[in-house]
């Protein structure tokens, strides 16, 4: 090996400074959205790279086993809490024992077995190979439904080019018959390992920064398309997604309706009790949407009290049963100050060959709305269709 490639005890120190800077920079960023339970998770990760870097020195030139166990204590917890952050990110539940048992493990073999600091290497590496290897096969898997395919690929590729650095020490004492092991010997002979445990962890760190800006930008885009009281989608993320479904549901020929929904008397509701009681009635009018059975393909609300159902695959007289359970379900379930229910009028009209796109369905469905409000309110009306077959 060229002797300008060894790797030495002042380029080791060197190599973890910048580091540590590196990582000081991101901690800071990271915690700008310090409000995701992932990314506290990640930051505590880099503190215990920080302590872990501060124990694998003096374990190099002490050979002592107690600071070996703190390094791969420190460094297998680094992985754990990773790991942890990206079961969090895609929303499953964090079962400690998985991430408690790998660091827990390396600890006490190291004590407890009759093992020198060298050997002990050989079970930091071990146990270190099979954490990166499930962290790499489990952001590959599930990592695409939260971020870019991109930063999932970038993240799975730093757990991968780690998982191949921490192998290499185990196959180096199996096939070499002897252990030069990273970190805790100082043998220039660890110089590529070191490198590709250098990449690995530089890799990470710069897609956990891309997981966080995708995950930004799609909370910002959520925010566009959803309305932040009642929880549904606002009238730009129905005239969108709307549109598509109808292209859909007219390529295939299957059934679409659209229902336009409007509170009764719901001014009346501001002015005797104030906004805020409006909100509530307006939120739990959400709630009672998005828990209705069958959900409708979206449902949006388009301002004021007014609303909008769209569903696919029912025709209009199959959507007029969904919207009187769901009066009923939500008179039931929702009481003003004076113990009155809150009533709403509805609009229901199935797309035909006559309809061009998604706003001649809603025009119909708003006129049809009025004739139900005309009509004495409290009722849901189907709107005759246009000249066409229906779709």
């Amino acid at each position: 090996m060229s002797t300008a490639l060894e790797l030495d005890m002042p380029t080791l120190v060197v190599a973890r400074i910048v580091s540590i800077i590196v990582f000081a920079i991101a901690v800071p960023i990271m915690t700008l959205r310090r409000d995701r339970p992932e990314t506290i998770m990640f930051c505590l990760a880099l503190l215990m790279a920080v302590f872990s870097w501060a124990a694998v020195i003096p374990a190099v030139l002490t050979r002592n086993i107690f600071l070996v166990a703190i390094y791969g204590g420190c460094v297998t917890s680094i992985i754990a809490l990773q790991w942890a952050a990206v079961v969090a990110m895609t929303g499953r539940r964090v079962h400690r024992a998985w991430f408690i048992t790998p660091p827990v493990s390396a600890v006490a073999a190291i004590l407890l077995l009759p093992i020198t600091a060298e050997q002990s290497a050989i079970v930091i590496a071990v146990v270190l190979s099979a954490q990166l290897g499930a962290a790499a096969v489990f952001v590959l898997i599930h990592g695409r439904q939260v971020v870019r395919p991109s930063t999932a690929v970038l993240l799975a590729m730093g757990y991968s080019v780690s998982f191949v650095s921490a192998m290499s020490r185990p196959a180096e004492a199996v096939f070499l018959g002897r252990i030069d092991l990273y970190a805790i010997s100082g043998d220039p002979s660890n110089t590529w390992p070191f490198f590709a445990s250098y990449i690995g962890t530089t890799l990470i760190t710069l897609s956990w920064l891309a997981a966080l800006k995708d995950r930004a930008e799609a909370r910002l885009a959520e925010l566009a398309f959803r309305d932040e009281l009642t929880g549904l989608v606002n009238r730009r993320a129905l005239h969108e997604g709307g549109s598509k479904l109808w292209h859909q549901s007219m390529g295939q020929g299957t059934a679409f309706t659209f229902v336009a929904l409007d509170l009764d008397f719901f001014k009346q509701v501001n002015d005797r009790w104030g906004h805020d009681e409006g909100d509530r009635v307006l939120a739990a009018f959400g709630a009672t949407i998005s828990d209705a059975k069958p959900k409708p393909a979206i449902a949006a609300r388009m301002g004021g009290e007014e609303f909008c159902l769209i569903y696919q695959g029912a025709d209009a007289n199959t959507v007029h049963g969904f919207v009187e359970r769901l009066r009923d379900e939500f008179a039931a379930g929702l009481r003003l100050p004076d113990g009155a229910p809150v009533r709403f009028s509805a609009g229901i009209v199935q797309s035909t060959d006559a309809d061009d796109g998604i706003n001649s369905l809603y025009r119909r469905a708003d006129q049809t709305l009025y004739e139900a409000k005309a009509s004495g309110r409290d009722c849901a009306i189907i709107g005759l269709p246009q000249q066409g077959r229906a779709a």
